[in-house]
């Protein structure tokens, strides 16, 4: 890894004009591979191939233009800013973002029947400005598709509730920002972090893209094998007589033991994805044992259940959920009170007349900024109904997990992250029961459904990355915090309009017709009708398994700090008793058995050399695997997905 910079790197204003203009592309690429063809799921991944995919297209024209005239070319810090804006409006607009939330806000209009009750049951519970609960001639254009976005009608049904949720997106956006903004320094500068997902970015970037990297014949070597394999795959996708190369998922459970406990292990897959090898090889060796390793312990903690007894009408024991939900925040608490002495100059600096900043951005401004945009959270919530402490409670919490997440990212960097059903609004749920939360506070935690699903393309993520690759750059970081505000604005707006415009106009809605993502509305109204229905009681048991969780977290990193060499990390714990790595832990496996071989058989110089054809894997799959996705959305024909399936 290189070294930080100093800050030397000059910044032309007109590069953000790039990343504005990239943003909707990407947005309106996302929505239709994922929300619409339901394939290639580039947010699921920590690093989108959309956003690499762009940037290498990008790097290309920026050669063509350094051949003409090396002053009008994009600079690394420059090229990183761009790549800094596209994630964010790719995130936003992801499988467990956007996706999820425009479908939600005309459901029950749509949706409510006789049956169902809907009408009765949940429709009054919604905030009027929130949600769109009139079912009309719009709703069914929306939702049938063979229509346009561009009426006046159809432009006006969305006006407000698009407006109103936005200001809840940007505050969001902006607390994330400045939380990660305050963090920066102490995680790059003091603790040193290793930041494994960007050091792909920053690689590729390096001198405006005309770097030693393109012109290493082990770097090229591991594109051929990734970019092969997907061409050849993709062509058989046409030509079926063609051989393929499987490398997507198999699943083990089939040929394991079909009697208790040994059935209760579920579906185990394994995979061979190229890109995820790549990415893994970036991981620390600890990290990456600890990854694999967890996602086995929480296999035998499902068989160990089935042996005592425990059946599939108890689905949450042992309360793996739990368990994960309590690492993550013990994880971030944990890091705060590492940072307690920073953190405490940070304070001090605000409130003091000779003001301290962070490559340009003073520390009072971080802390309004984080303070602002938190009150507008809770304000917001409170509007649409909330309880006032369930309020406060929702959103420190939700924070405090979307720095787990970035924190995570920072040290383990895993190809993907699935943090499947382990939101903060269900732990609420499940602690203090159904009938304590009441049935307003759960409708408004429906509404937040698309914040606590599955958190794969979370944004906090992106945006420490984004930061790291400015300090790494030598760009000051002034410039790179307004242009992730920036693309946050303008990715909230592209978000809208790419999924909107696509559900308006799509010209295939089957016989059922309903809108991309409404399934993920579904999942959490019916869910809502449930509770109404039937209430849950507090559930004890869960909230032990959330401190036990945050117990083995605390541990690991006492041992984790106190042993060097010390295999067993709280961040593959919490990653690992969620949903998190079961398509990608053959590839960590893989990464870090030949990673430990390289390093044990030359040591530092052999990682280095081979690092190259890791990288190359990644930028061959990404490449001809964006391709193949490109061209799906622009033909409107099946193509190959490299991803899941």
């Amino acid at each position: 890894m290189n070294a930080p910079r100093s800050e030397t790197v000059l910044f032309r204003w007109w590069v953000l004009l790039i990343g504005i203009a990239l943003i909707p592309l990407n947005s309106l690429w996302i929505a239709r591979a994922e929300a619409l063809d339901y394939s290639g799921f580039p947010t699921c991944m920590s690093l989108f191939y959309n956003v690499i995919f762009s940037l290498m297209v990008l790097l290309l024209l920026n050669a063509g233009v350094r051949r003409l005239s090396a002053r009008r070319a994009l600079r690394s810090g420059e090229l990183l800013v761009v790549y800094g804006m596209m994630a964010t409006g790719s995130s936003l607009v992801g499988h467990d973002y956007l996706q999820m939330l425009v479908p939600t806000i005309p459901h029950v209009a749509y949706f409510a029947t006789p049956a169902n009750d809907w009408e009765n049951q949940i429709a009054p519970l919604l905030p009027k400005w929130l949600t769109i609960t009139k079912l009309d001639d719009r709703v069914r254009a929306y939702e049938q598709g063979r229509s346009t976005l561009y009426t006046e009608e159809h432009l006006r049904l969305w006006l407000v509730p698009m407006a109103c949720w936005s200001i809840f997106l940007v505050a969001v956006l902006g607390a994330t920002l400045s939380l990660a903004l305050l963090l920066r320094r102490q995680w790059v500068e003091h603790e040193r972090l290793s930041y494994p997902i960007v050091q792909i970015p920053l690689l590729i970037t390096e001198g405006g893209g005309a770097n030693p990297l393109f012109r290493n014949r082990v770097f090229w070597a591991g594109f051929a094998i990734a970019a092969g394999i997907d061409l050849l795959n993709g062509v058989q996708r046409f030509i079926p007589s063609l051989p393929a190369v499987p490398v997507k998922v198999l699943d083990l459970a089939p040929h394991l033991p079909a009697h208790r406990p040994w059935n209760a292990i579920g579906w185990t897959p394994v995979s061979f994805y190229p890109f995820a090898i790549g990415v893994s090889y970036f991981m620390p060796t600890n990290l990456a044992f600890s990854s694999w390793f967890f996602y086995w312990v929480r296999k035998a903690q499902q068989v160990i259940a089935a042996a005592l007894g425990y059946t599939e009408t108890q689905p949450w024991f042992p309360y793996l959920r739990e368990q994960s939900y309590g690492a993550f925040i013990a994880l971030f608490v944990g890091a705060l009170w590492l940072s307690r002495g920073y953190l405490a100059g940070v304070w001090r600096s605000a409130l003091t007349h000779k003001e301290a900043d962070d490559g340009g951005v003073r520390y009072r401004t971080m802390l309004l900024a984080l303070i602002l945009c938190t009150a507008v959270m809770i304000g917001f919530l409170l509007v649409a109904g909330m309880t006032p402490w369930l309020a406060v409670t929702y959103v420190l919490l939700y924070l405090l997990f979307c720095g787990a997440a970035a924190r995570v990212r920072a040290e383990l960097g895993p190809p993907s992250h699935e943090i499947g059903w382990v939101g903060t609004s269900y732990m609420l749920i499940m602690a203090l029961g159904t009938t304590a939360v009441g049935p307003q506070n759960l409708a408004v935690f429906s509404l937040l459904h698309f914040q606590n699903r599955m958190h794969r393309g979370l944004l906090m993520p992106q945006q420490v990355e984004s930061l790291k690759a400015a300090s790494q750059s030598g760009l000051r970081l002034r410039w790179m915090a307004v242009a992730l505000a920036l693309a946050g604005v303008v990715g909230v707006v592209a978000a809208f309009w790419a999924m909107l415009h696509l559900s308006y106009s799509r010209t295939y809605a089957g016989p059922h017709p309903a809108a991309p993502g409404c399934n993920f509305a579904s999942e959490h109204f019916n869910q809502l009708a449930a509770w109404l229905s039937n209430p849950v009681p507090a559930n004890r048991a869960g909230l032990f398994a959330i401190a036990i969780g945050a117990a083995v977290a605390v541990t690991l990193s006492r041992l984790t700090t106190h042993f060097l060499g010390f295999p067993f990390h709280p961040a593959g714990y919490a990653l690992g008793m969620s949903f998190g790595l079961d398509y990608i832990w053959t590839p960590i496996l893989i990464s870090w058995a030949v990673k430990v071989f390289v390093l044990h058989g030359w040591g530092l110089k052999g990682y280095r050399a081979t690092l190259p054809f890791f990288v190359g894997l990644v930028i061959g799959e990404f490449v001809v695997g964006g391709l193949w996705s490109f061209l799906r959305g622009i033909l409107g024909v099946q193509t190959y997905t490299f991803y899941i399936w």
